[in-house]
């Protein structure tokens, strides 16, 4: 390993070591302020608050455990197909289950649109952090048709988002159409970097899906399936608010944030 792909290397530990926790951090003053502006009761804020809050920071605590302990570099033995699905299919069982829950939650769905339309866009602005696939394929660590999809895709949907908050802001006739598109791009983003992640080949410097190592491995199995969960709940925040205005009706939840 060179000086300088040692170098990239803890520099992504380091962000990651920062991000994560600001984004879980994030997420969960988002929500209770969402909750606030819902003018829900106390006890009902506090119930769905606790339980997200429970549920990411178990989550990212547990994955980040195990990719420290080498959890999932273990498995770089295992057969192509083993490691994709080692990857795949938890990506798969959390982003359907955190939808499912949260969709079904009165509480949760009465903060989703008593939120502002742009809330949800803002956060996808942290994937500019995609610019270390870049880095870490230019020292040769990560292969191109990886990272450059992945990283550049990334670095473009914060710039998108970006945009879209500026569009929310100025009350723009664009906004919401802008704002399908970013999620669109993005989700469509996430896969395209899952596959490819999971498809690479070995190569020199690794002999295994680059997925797998740490640091990295905290993006299949942390990073890519919240982003992908923000990306749908901003859109189903969308569709509801196109539906109904006032959010308040259709779970049937008055102000004191008792069931009317």
């Amino acid at each position: 390993m060179t000086p300088q792909l040692a170098e990239a290397l803890g520099f992504a530990v380091v962000l990651g070591a920062v991000i994560r926790p600001l984004l879980v951090a994030t997420i969960l003053v988002g929500l209770w302020q969402a909750l606030k502006r819902a003018k829900l009761g106390l006890r009902l804020r506090l119930r769905a608050w606790l339980t997200v809050a429970v549920g990411l920071i178990g989550w990212l605590t547990l994955v980040w455990i195990l990719a420290e302990r080498g959890f999932f570099a273990r498995l770089s033995d295992s057969a192509q197909m083993a490691q994709a699905g080692v990857i795949v299919v938890p990506i798969i069982a959390l982003v359907i289950g955190s939808l499912l829950a949260v969709t079904r939650s009165e509480t949760i769905a009465a903060g989703i649109d008593a939120a502002p339309l742009w809330w949800l866009i803002a956060y996808q602005v942290y994937r500019v952090a995609g610019f270390i696939f870049v880095r870490l394929w230019s020292y040769g660590f990560l292969p191109g048709h990886f990272a450059l999809p992945a990283g550049i895709g990334d670095m473009l949907t914060a710039v998108f988002a970006g945009l879209v908050v500026g569009a929310f802001l100025r009350n723009s006739p664009w906004a919401k159409p802008l704002a399908y598109g970013v999620n669109i791009f993005g989700m469509i983003d996430l896969l395209n970097a899952i596959t490819l992640g999971v498809l690479s080949p070995p190569s020199a410097t690794i002999h295994t899906s680059p997925l797998l190592l740490y640091p990295l491995v905290l993006v299949p199995s942390f990073g890519v399936p919240l982003a992908f969960i923000i990306h749908a709940l901003s859109i189903w925040q969308l569709r509801r608010r196109e539906a109904v205005p006032s959010g308040f009706a259709v779970y049937g939840l008055n102000k004191s944030g008792e069931t009317a």
